[in-house]
């Protein structure tokens, strides 16, 4: 066994204390005989030794004690011996020494024992002592680890923090014995706030609860505070004489003493407060704080814990809230294709109404078969650290089929667990239906399934490769049905469309297969002749087209007839472009309307030019009206009998910069079909009265203005309002304007026409049927439209009185309207003999180049102011 140097230390000192006593025996008689021959005798040296051997046997132990004795004896029985005799005795000296030889040996023997059991019995007190204190410091110990494992036991199962803190609070003061404990924690203002968490054991502390509970306090005040701004334990012997206590008084009232307050640590962070008191002064208890603060140190982790698991929960849940509100699949799969998990919206995108119908099954099997292969390679390189993409179509357990796109991950592997793949995936089903649809309207007509111009053009160029391969023609034809617009207007569109669809039909069955049949739009159509031997051919296929149009189309409740006009180009001899072939097409048409429509025309180069300067004529009237080239002329119109004049008619001009005055013959058919009457006809209205209240503020006499209206005016379901807000710019009297309409365009939509009608006479406005007796006439409808004149179209006029037929409809058409209360007036009067004939038949009034042609309106300020009148 080693030796150490404790060891040595205890054998030397014990070899010290065994020689010491013989040492000091030998000292003493040293002493005695010192003092001897100095003369100075000691009164009992006896005694002295004795000391001597007593203190070497009780201090030193038996062994020493003895030879102490020894060597005293020897000096005695030396010392009492005969002078000059050593060792022989006279009297009493022998007893003497022969006693000492006896008892001092045996006193020694006793000594030495009594030290050796004094010696033991103080070991064992020692030892007692000692493990009395170990076995109390580790029942404190135990204690401790007790009430620390108790009260982590306790905060874990606690529900909430505050109960934590009740647990912890009540645990510190049944085991310290402090009276009362309670809590703090930061609140939303940044200071310490005393929290519902307490525990008292002693009577009389409500006061100062109540005080806690009202006070708060910053970094460093206060008792709480200096433990929040240290984030380190704080001992008050006496709070009542603290200088920063400020609820000392009321410490003082209730008899609280020491304070101590305890920091609960969650990483850095002070996340509470703990504070102890007593009713007496205490020194501070290094041991108790440790306690304490080891308490409150589980506290603390077992709440960064919990805030943890209580954070990991809420992001789980809130995770799982997203995914089962996400409205696409999310979905969780293995290598081999198998579900492992999959949200609400991924059920129902495949029509599962439980989750047990898709967890644990192959996804592969609800894939279409030839998307099997693939998603298998997309699943594939996903695993591989990619990220994927996959559109694909899959069959739900009701049957349904569904177009799906799938964005997938990699998921970090789980130790020992399979590689999974998460994978987002949203119904593409719309999209892919609308691609499909885009597709569609991009080659077809929405509205008749025919191709519509793009492909029309690819079909015409296969047509014309495959004709020069073959040395064939091609017939391009381009078809416009005859008015059609009046069909639209009279019946609406919806009974027009479904008219074109009727005629779709039949264009497709008046060809052979390979031909193809477009719209292109509206009532415009093409068609797509290839492989033609010969321009008969072409003849053939087009006239079989205007026979086909030859029976009446049924739609609904009603009977159309309608015809065609078509302009046919041939491919390789007027043209090499497919545009270029549609466009002298589109030329011969317009040939075909000029020709009386019905028919067909081929395409001539001289078409080119017409159709140029109608296009010509067409953009410069697009600017006309903003440029100021259109203007007014105005014809006056007088009275048959007196030769007064009644009024006049607006007439439009178009003065172009370049080619002169255009015909309205030609400028106001082209306004009506591109739509620009519309805001030339109100500027006609707004020109006119403007005029004409001109001249009544010049002193005229009050005439009234007849402006003609177009179809496309008079059909505008806002017509009355904006003539009533252009009579109140102009402040005119409306029963001053007559509006002057055809009877055809009154005939369209009668039953709309008459209530239109009837809202213009309610302001007082006059209604005149312009060249009445050229379209269709209806007296029953004649009869309910509210009008107030009508005027005899001059072609009925012209050749009074040698045409007796004329004649005789004149006469008739002024009997009639007289019959029906109405006034006449005839148009184009220009013979003195045309107007004897009106005055005979008591025509109302006349206008005409008779009595003036139409004039610009400073020349008819001049005729006013000339006075002219009708020479009666």
């Amino acid at each position: 066994m080693a030796t150490t140097s404790q060891d040595i230390q205890t054998s030397k000192s014990g070899h010290w204390r065994g020689i010491g006593g013989p040492l000091l025996t030998v000292i003493a008689i040293a002493g005695i005989e010192i003092l001897a021959h100095t003369g100075f005798r000691i009164p009992n040296p006896p005694a002295i030794l004795l000391l001597t051997v007593a203190f070497s046997a009780f201090y030193s132990g038996t062994q020493s004690g003895l030879v102490s004795a020894a060597l005293s004896w020897v000096y005695f029985a030396y010392y009492f011996s005969i002078p000059g005799q050593p060792f022989h005795y006279v009297g009493e000296n022998f007893v003497r020494v022969a006693m000492w030889a006896i008892t001092t040996p045996v006193m020694a023997a006793m000594l030495g024992y009594l030290k050796k059991r004094t010696t033991r019995v103080g070991t064992l007190v020692s030892e007692k002592l000692a493990l009395e204190t170990q076995i109390a410091e580790r029942k404190r110990a135990e204690q401790e680890v007790r009430l620390l494992q108790t009260m982590t036991l306790a905060v874990s199962e606690a529900e909430d923090l505050h109960t934590a803190l009740q647990v912890v609070l009540r645990k510190v003061c049944e085991s310290t014995g402090w009276v009362l404990g309670q809590a703090w924690m930061p609140g939303e203002s940044e200071r310490l706030e005393c929290v519902p968490s307490w525990h008292c054991s002693a009577k009389g502390l409500e006061r100062f609860r109540k005080m806690s509970l009202d006070i708060t306090f910053s970094r460093g005040g206060g008792l709480p505070g200096r433990v929040w701004a240290t984030k380190k334990p704080a001992w008050v012997k006496d709070v009542s004489t603290d200088g920063n206590f400020p609820r000392a008084a009321v410490a003082i009232e209730v008899g609280l003493k020491a304070g101590l307050g305890i920091p609960v640590l969650a990483g850095d962070e002070v996340i509470a407060v703990l504070e102890f008191f007593v009713r007496e002064p205490r020194q501070e208890d290094e041991h108790l704080i440790s306690v304490v603060f080891s308490a409150a140190a589980q506290l603390g982790s077992v709440i960064q814990r919990k805030r943890a698991e209580v954070a990991l929960r809420r992001s789980e849940n809130q995770l799982r809230a997203i995914i089962d509100a996400e409205p696409e699949c999310v979905k969780i799969i293995k290598a081999d294709g198998t579900l492992v998990q999959m949200n609400a919206a991924g059920l129902a995108m495949v029509e599962a109404s439980r989750p047990e119908q898709v967890l644990g099954k192959s996804i592969f099997k609800m894939l279409m078969p030839e998307y099997r292969e693939p998603f298998r390679a997309f699943v594939e390189n996903v695993l591989r650290g990619n990220k994927g993409i996959m559109e694909f179509e899959i069959t739900g357990f009701k049957g349904t089929h569904r177009w799906l796109e799938s964005h997938a991950v990699l998921l970090p592997e789980e130790q020992g667990g399979p590689p999974l793949v998460l994978s987002i995936t949203r119904d593409i089903t719309d999209r892919k239906q609308t691609e499909k649809r885009l597709r569609q309207l991009a080659h077809f007509d929405s509205l008749t399934d025919l191709p519509n111009r793009v492909q029309l053009i690819e079909k015409l160029k296969e047509a014309m490769a495959e004709a020069d391969r073959r040395e064939r023609l091609v017939g391009v034809v381009f078809l416009d049905l005859d008015r059609f617009k009046n069909i639209n207007d009279s019946h609406g569109h919806a009974k027009g469309d479904k008219l074109l669809r009727e005629v779709a039909v039949r264009l497709s069955g008046a060809v052979r297969r390979g031909d193809t049949v477009a719209r292109l739009s509206g009532d415009e159509f093409a068609l797509v002749l290839a492989d033609m031997g010969h321009v008969d051919d072409v003849i053939h296929v087009a006239q079989k087209i205007l026979d086909t149009f030859r029976e009446a189309f049924q739609v609904e409740e009603n009977t159309f007839f309608i015809t065609a006009s078509m302009g046919i180009t041939l491919y390789p001899f007027d043209d090499r472009s497919a545009q270029e072939l549609l466009r002298n097409a589109d030329v011969a048409m317009y040939r075909a309307k000029e020709s009386g429509k019905n028919n067909y025309q081929f395409y001539v180069a001289e078409m080119t030019a017409k159709v140029a300067e109608r296009l010509s004529l067409e953009n410069d009237l697009r600017f006309a009206l903003e440029r100021g080239e259109l203007s007014l002329n105005y014809q006056p119109i007088a009275d048959c009998q007196s030769g007064r004049i009644l009024g006049m008619e607006a007439l439009l001009r178009w003065k172009h910069p370049k080619r002169g005055m255009i015909s309205p013959a030609l400028f106001i058919p082209l306004a009506e079909e591109t739509g620009y009457i519309v805001p030339i006809g109100e500027w006609v209205l707004r020109t006119a009265t403007e005029q004409c209240r001109l001249w009544q503020k010049m002193g005229f006499p009050s005439l009234y203005v007849a402006v003609n209206l177009s179809s496309r005016q008079f059909h505008q379901k806002d017509l009355p309002m904006s003539i009533y807000n252009i009579l109140q710019e102009t402040n005119f009297n409306p029963a001053l304007l007559n509006l002057e309409l055809t009877e055809g365009l009154v005939m369209q939509q009668a039953e709309a026409s008459i209530n239109t009608l009837r809202e213009l006479v309610a302001m007082d406005i006059r209604i005149s049927i312009d060249d009445f007796g050229t379209g269709y006439s209806s007296l029953s409808y004649l009869k309910r439209f509210p009008i107030n004149v009508l005027k005899i179209d001059q072609s009925f006029v012209r050749d009074i009185p040698k045409d007796e037929d004329d004649a005789a409809i004149a006469s008739t058409i002024i009997t009639m309207a007289h019959s029906l209360g109405l006034k006449v007036v005839a148009e184009g009067v220009e013979t003195l003999e045309q107007l004897n004939f009106m005055r005979e038949h008591h025509c109302n009034a006349m206008q005409g180049y008779y009595f003036s042609k139409p004039l610009p309106p400073e020349q008819f300020e001049e005729f006013l102011k000339s006075g002219i009148r009708l020479a009666v």
